[in-house]
């Protein structure tokens, strides 16, 4: 493991230790929140012993276990904590990018993964009535291939289907992200107005990051680019059929 990657594991295991060392000051009148803190200090102890024996892996899964068992408890809201660490945060962002996806390309797998700096992907894939009412035309690939493409994309957590209405921000509030990308072709609604809506909603923190930045490395970077290609190499095939059959 290279030694800034050590490094993090050891902040990791600190960060993971001042949360248990707080909640350890504290009283917990439930025995099953006990027992589950008495388990999380094991885990720890476990990752510190790995580490120091420089099996750093198994160092790291130990004390992702503790990690994950104290986010458990938080969530139930049987304690109050806040994690110290930066990674820890970014982890638990809920990050959402939205978009037709309709023939996946080099562009879209570069805005997923500058997704996933900031925390989990979890994608919205527009439904065949919604593309055919905001963009005027029908996409190319049904709903449920553009979702199952999207699910195998390596830096998507998750990816479900939009609402089937005009209605674009429902999936948004059922999703509750912190955080949520804008591409640079998304130029029908501006950041702003996005966070007014938003807070109309009572989503009132949620951050909203537009990626200015437009991936222009390979030949086809866009649908569209895809779209006139094979309708120029069809128009070249047809006239080779035609100059055949003379």
């Amino acid at each position: 493991m290279p030694s800034k990657e050590i490094e993090r594991v050891k902040k990791y295991i600190e960060n993971v230790n001042i949360v248990l060392n707080k909640l350890g000051q504290e009283r917990h009148e439930d025995e099953g929140v006990k027992k589950v803190i008495e388990l999380c200090k094991s885990y720890c102890s476990d990752a510190k012993f790995y580490f120091e024996k420089g099996e750093y892996i198994t160092s790291l899964a130990c004390i992702a276990y503790a990690e994950g068992l104290l986010d458990c408890l938080k969530f139930l809201n049987m304690v109050e904590f806040e994690w110290e660490n930066e990674d820890i945060k970014k982890r638990q962002n809920r990050v959402l990018v939205a978009g037709t996806f309709d023939i996946i390309h080099p562009g879209h797998i570069w805005l997923m993964k500058k997704a996933k700096e900031y925390g989990q992907v979890i994608v919205i894939v527009a439904t065949d009535n919604n593309v055919n009412r905001f963009k005027g035309r029908k996409p190319i690939i049904p709903s449920s291939q553009r979702l199952e493409v999207v699910r195998s994309i390596k830096y998507v957590d998750e990816a479900v289907l939009g609402s089937d209405d005009e209605d674009i921000l429902r999936k948004v509030e059922e999703i509750k992200p912190n955080i949520i990308i804008l591409g640079p072709d998304q130029k029908f609604i501006s950041e702003e107005d996005l966070k007014n809506k938003l807070k109309e909603r009572g989503l009132h923190d949620v951050k909203v990051i537009r990626i200015n930045e437009e991936y222009k490395e390979s030949p086809f970077y866009k649908t569209s680019q895809i779209i006139n290609e094979i309708l120029r190499r069809q128009e070249e095939f047809e006239k080779y059929k035609n100059a055949q059959n003379k």
